[in-house]
This record gives C-alpha cells, structure tokens and sequence, in this order.
C-alpha cells in the first residue's frame, strides 16, 4: 500500500518547526510493509488542508495526518478532512470524560474550547491520547484510510506505535525487511556503475544508494506475504552486492567502523595506542565510543608539537628536520614509536595541514599522512583531502579506520 504523509502547521512550512514526525512515520510503517511515497507540508487553512488531502488521495492508500487537532480556532485538521469527506462530527461524551479526566489528573481547568477534540465522525475508530488531550482517529472512506495524529512528538509517537500500527497489522497481510549496506573508499557514481544491474525499484524490492556521513549506502528493501520470505530476498541481494564491492563494506545498518573495528581486536586479542597532531584527539575520542573498547585501547597521545612528537612517540629530529612533520617518514615514526613505547599491538598515527592556513605549494591544505604500525609491518597512506578544519579532521579519522579495517579484516 503506497502512503502520503502530511504535516499540517504554519510552524512547519515557514521552517520554525522541524518535521520529525514525518521521518518517524516513514520508518514505522514500512515495517508493515506500507510504502511511503510522498511527504508534504501545509499551513493551518481549510482550503489548503482541503487541496493538499484531495491530491493525496489521489495516490495514495493511506494518508498520515499530524497537527491541528488542538482546541484552538487555528486548529482545523478535523473540520477541513471531515468535511471535505462529508462527513458530520459529533461530540463523543466518552471521550470528552477522558479529557476532563486528565485535566483533572494534572489539577488544571478544562477550558470549554476543549470540547472540540472529543468531536468525531461516528464511525470514526479512535485513537486514545495517554499523553495529552487530543484523541487521533482513523477514518475509512472508499478503501482509503486517514490516519489523525497529534503534532507533539511525545503525543504522536506512542498514539501511532500504541494503536496504529497494531490496527493496521491485524488488517494487512504483508511483511517487510531493509538492510544498510555501509561503503567507503568508494564514490557514489562508481558504486552505481558496478552495481547498476541490481539498483531500481519493483512493486515488492528497492535497491537505491545514498550518501551519508563520509560514507556510502546500499539500501535494500524487500516487501514479502511473510517476514521469512522477506528477509531471504534481502539476504540475497547483499550477497550479490557484496560480490561487486565487497572490499569497500564497512559493515550493515548500525554498524560503525569502530564498532567493527573492537570486534576484529577481541577476535585476535590485539591492543591499541594512537598519536595524533592534526586530529587532536579524534582517532582516540572515536575509539572510545565502543562499550568494552578499555581491553583493547592502551593510551592515546596528542602530539601537536615536533617537540612531542620527539618526546612521546620518539620521532628522530633528523626525520622532523629533513622530511618535516607532515610527511611519510615522520607518520611512520610516530606510529612505529607509540606501538613500541606503550608495548601496544597496534600503532595508528596521524600527521596533516587541516588548514585553513599553514599549506604550501609542496604540502597543501588537506595534505594528510596517517600510519598503521603492527609488529611485523607499517602501513603509511598519503591523503589529500578537502573542506573545512573540521572536515578534513573527521575524514582523515575515517580513512584511518577504515584502512585499519581493511588490514584487520
């Protein structure tokens, strides 16, 4: 079933309000094998929440509703849709008990305007609000459905996960699966080109890149009669992905290099230390985002001077004074000279001009070189890279791990 999500707030349209909901809803009902298919935003008039509804159902089997059930005059989501589907809203005494009660619960008065949200279709099915005063509905009209939800997050999320979604699981007769795949050291154009064969979209699969943080990813979906069926189709298009660009996977759906990293180390029992110029502390700070990483990861050293590069990681004055600080020798020296000082197994470096000042026709901004030392052999990589201090900071964070990956993998 394909669905349109509508958030309906002046808040929303004019930016001040940014629409989470709408993200929320997309995911949730996927899992039910709902397909999202467009998003829109409306401000609180009742020609415009009129317009925006009757172009959804046009193409839509479903229609999500957030905002505008409050009992304020600006609050017309269910006045525009009830009436544009003809039909008559009546006060439900039930549900305007249920409202009085909270009131109550929090020892304020029930202004009379709050009347209004206990007002519905008749055959409306009712969504119970736990978390405020305004009840969400579904209503069903020529095998379409609109669901109304809250605008508050707090009040929106539990009315949709509490109700919605078990409504509409007794009702639909399908299952859903996704699975990430996470690349880097690949770009998205060069991706698309491998894998060209296996990327589009069908009634019941969708393979579609994205881009995210420094990294690429393969989104697979899969929409099956039962989640068995589903998984086995995803399953077996990450196998064929994984056939074309397996050298750049990083890992799957909330997998992260380092995460991925701490699992290869208690594979093979090894410890870590770092020393780092450029990164000042960002290879060792990621590092430590893993739960349990304190087995593994020995010390960490920022070593922004030559003078501690010489003092902690060892690095000869004669290599700072021919080859420089940013160069392959002293990347080198520094990993080698950490693993060795702290009887680490592991020794990662990082020596760079992050800029925005400080390159030279020689060594520009970017210019990057970062080792890898282990007890039999060291790795050193020259990057060049762009953007901002920041940027060039985190990417060279990156490229690091995912060079260790590579070479722990």
């Amino acid at each position: 079933m394909k669905a349109e999500i509508i958030a309906i707030g002046n808040e929303i349209v004019t930016g001040n309000t940014v629409n989470s909901n709408a993200s929320y809803i997309a995911k949730q009902i996927q899992t039910l094998g709902i397909i999202p298919k467009y998003h829109s935003a409306v401000c609180d008039t009742m020609q415009d929440i009129q317009e925006v509804l009757s172009k959804s159902l046009e193409h839509a089997d479903m229609v999500f509703v957030t905002g505008g059930l409050g009992p304020t005059d600006d609050d017309l989501t269910k006045e525009a849709i009830c009436g544009y589907l003809g039909m008559e809203l009546v006060i439900k005494e039930d549900i305007c008990q249920n409202i009085q009660a909270f009131f109550n619960k929090i020892g304020r008065y029930m202004p009379e305007c709050n009347k209004k949200q206990a007002a519905f279709p008749r055959d409306a099915y009712i969504l119970e609000n736990k978390n405020g005063t305004a009840p969400g509905c579904i209503l069903t009209k020529d095998k379409k459905h609109i669901i109304l939800l809250p605008g508050p997050p707090k009040e929106m999320k539990p009315m949709l996960d509490g109700y919605v979604l078990p409504y509409f699981k007794e009702k639909l007769n399908c299952a859903y699966h996704t699975i990430d795949i996470k690349l880097f050291g690949i770009g998205e154009s060069e991706m698309a080109e491998r894998i060209a064969h296996l990327l589009g979209e069908t009634e019941y699969v969708s393979v579609a890149p994205y881009v995210g943080d420094y990294e690429v990813i393969v989104r697979i979906t899969a929409y099956g009669s039962n989640e068995k069926q589903a998984i086995e189709t995803t399953e077996k298009i990450k196998n064929s992905v994984c056939e074309c660009l397996g050298e750049y996977v990083i890992g799957y759906n909330q997998d992260t290099l380092e995460n991925v990293i701490l699992e290869l180390m208690k594979k093979h029992q090894y410890t870590i230390a770092t020393v780092e110029s450029c990164t000042g502390g960002m290879i060792a700070s990621t590092l430590v985002n893993c739960s349990g990483i304190s087995a593994y990861f020995k010390e960490g050293f920022i070593t922004y001077s030559n003078e501690a590069k010489k003092k902690y990681a060892g690095v000869l004055e004669e290599t700072l004074i021919t080859y420089g600080a940013v160069s392959e020798q002293t990347a080198k020296e520094m990993a080698e000279g950490i693993r060795l000082r702290t009887k680490a197994d592991i020794g990662l470096s990082a020596t760079g001009i992050a800029g925005p000042d400080g390159g030279t026709s020689e060594k520009p901004v970017g210019r990057v070189y970062i080792g890898i030392a282990f007890p039999d052999r060291t790795y050193v990589y020259e990057l060049n890279l762009n953007g901002t201090r920041q940027v060039i900071r985190e990417k060279t964070v990156k490229n690091l791990l995912f060079q260790l990956y590579r070479n722990l993998k």
